[in-house]
């Protein structure tokens, strides 16, 4: 796990798992997205913790717990899984090909 790896903003953790454990992370992010009370849950959030963005980044957003998770595709197609968590900071997960280029340093 590294803290603001290259060009990361501060606040934001970024966590190397393997690729399997990533592709079921997204299948359970997609599943939570899914849910009936998935929209109103993420509206809710956002307007509790996040109310500065316009628009929350990514797609297929969830509520987890206390947590806001996403998805966000990388340059290969590859998804992304992000939490953002209500103190406004933001964890990563990602595999070790992906890792360098999720904020390239400059």
């Amino acid at each position: 796990m590294t803290d603001a790896p290259g060009g990361a903003p501060s606040g934001v953790t970024v966590e190397i798992l393997p690729a399997a454990a990533i592709d079921e992370m997204v299948g359970k992010v997609r599943a939570a997205a899914g849910a009936d009370v998935a929209a109103a849950a993420v509206a809710a959030w956002q307007a509790e913790h996040r109310a500065d963005l316009v628009s929350l980044p990514g797609h297929d957003h969830a509520v987890v717990g206390t947590t806001l998770m996403y998805l966000d595709d990388a340059p290969d197609g590859m998804l992304i899984p992000h939490v953002l968590y209500p103190d406004g900071s933001e964890k990563v997960y990602t595999d070790a090909e992906h890792a360098d280029g999720l904020y390239p340093a400059g």
